[in-house]
């Protein structure tokens, strides 16, 4: 429950944090090459709708691997949180550099 808090608040707080900016948004930057990859909201929109499926997936393959073995099921429901945290850090940091 805490990753789908994670990726949908992620995601809100994008979508009002760069809903006014005018420019392409900045959704790939490295220190070695500068900006490698611009977009829009529709792209922030692609991340947080992925985020959601994924973490559907695993929610849904750490119950059935719980019936069968209850530390498979923890460590991907683990997996899973582990996804929302990044993808919470990755809008976090495409806010921050927009």
């Amino acid at each position: 429950m805490l990753g789908f808090v994670l990726v949908i608040g992620s995601w809100i707080k994008a979508y009002f944090a760069l809903r006014n900016v005018s420019q392409p948004l900045v959704v790939h930057f490295t220190s070695a090459a500068g900006i490698n990859q611009t977009g829009n909201l529709k792209d922030l929109a692609a991340v947080g709708i992925f985020g959601l499926v994924a973490l559907i997936l695993d929610f849904v393959i750490s119950l059935e691997l719980d019936e069968r073995d209850s530390f498979l099921g923890k460590i991907t429901a683990a997996a899973g949180l582990f996804l929302a945290a990044l993808i919470f850090i990755g809008f976090s940091a495409i806010i921050s550099v927009n």
